[in-house]
C-alpha cells in the first residue's frame, strides 16, 4: 500500500508540529520545512520511531530558490499544508512599517512562494490536496492584528481564487481559519482570547476536515459562529462587540 506524503511548511512548532506528529501517527510520511533546524531535529528525534517518516529541511519561505530545490528532490505531495507564518501584536498608533512588511513577506508571499515551488509536480500528477492556513482574523479586523490580519485575509482570497484553476486538475483546495490556538504566537497576546484551544486538538480538527468536502473550515465551532456573525453585522455594532469581548 502506497504511503501518503505531506509537505508541511512551518513544521517546527505550533500547529505545524502538532499536525506533523498526528500524520506520522496515521502512517504518513512528512516533509517538514522550517527556518529552525534545531526544532526540526528535536521533532524528528522525539516523535519518529522510524526516522524515514520525517524528512526535514531548514528553509525560509522567502527563499524561492531553496524551496524549488527541495521540491526537485522530493516526489509530489499528496498534501501540501501551507502553514508557515509569524505573528507580532502591534499598537497601530505607533510606527510599525517594518512589522507590516515582514508579516506580509512571510505570511502571504512566503505561502505563495511555497505554493509555486511545490505545485508543478502536483499538477503533473493530476492529484493532490492543498490546505492554506488563514485565520478568523482574515474575516474581520481584530485588536493588535493590523499587521497579521491583512495577510490572513489575503490568503483566504488567494485560496478562494486558485480553486477555480486547480479543482479541474484534480487538486483539492481548502482553507483553515481557526480561532485562538495555544501556540508560541498567541502567547504574545495580553488580552482575553475566547475559546482558546489546545494545539493538539486543533491538529485533530484539521485532520478531520481534510477528509471532508468543506472548502473553508474553522474551529472552535461556537467561537467561529460568533465571529462569522460579527463579520456580517453593521460595522459599528461589530466594532463595539469585539471591543467589549476581545480586548
Amino acid at each position: 500500500m502506497k504511503q501518503n506524503t505531506a509537505i508541511i511548511t512551518g513544521a517546527s512548532e505550533g500547529i505545524g508540529a502538532a499536525l506533523t506528529k498526528l500524520l506520522i501517527q496515521h502512517e504518513w510520511k512528512v516533509i517538514g520545512l522550517s527556518r529552525n533546524l534545531e526544532k526540526l531535529k528535536f521533532l524528528q528525534n522525539n516523535i519518529c520511531e522510524n526516522k524515514d517518516s520525517l524528512s526535514i529541511y531548514a528553509c525560509d519561505v522567502q527563499d524561492f530558490s531553496k524551496l524549488k530545490s527541495i521540491a526537485k528532490k522530493n516526489n509530489p505531495a499528496d498534501l501540501l499544508f501551507l502553514n508557515a507564518g509569524i505573528y507580532t501584536p502591534i499598537d497601530a498608533s505607533k510606527n510599525n512599517i517594518e512589522n507590516y512588511k515582514q508579516q506580509m513577506l512571510i505570511n502571504y508571499l512566503g505561502i505563495v512562494n511555497s505554493y509555486e515551488a511545490f505545485l508543478p509536480k502536483m499538477i503533473s500528477k493530476k492529484k493532490g490536496q492543498i490546505i492554506i492556513m488563514s485565520s478568523i482574523s482574515g474575516w474581520i479586523g481584530l485588536p493588535k492584528a493590523a499587521a497579521y490580519g491583512p495577510t490572513k485575509a489575503a490568503l483566504r482570497s488567494f485560496a478562494q481564487s486558485i480553486r477555480y484553476d486547480l479543482n479541474s486538475k484534480g487538486i483539492k483546495v481548502q482553507v483553515c481559519s481557526p480561532g485562538f490556538v495555544e501556540t508560541p504566537a498567541t502567547s504574545l497576546n495580553d488580552f482575553y482570547m475566547p475559546g482558546l484551544m489546545k494545539v493538539d486538538n486543533a491538529a485533530k480538527m484539521i485532520h478531520k476536515y481534510m477528509y471532508s468536502n468543506k472548502f473553508e473550515f474553522s474551529f472552535p465551532l461556537t467561537f467561529s459562529i460568533f465571529m462569522k456573525i460579527f463579520s456580517i453585522l453593521p460595522d459599528k455594532l461589530s466594532y463595539l462587540l469585539i471591543k467589549k469581548f476581545i480586548s
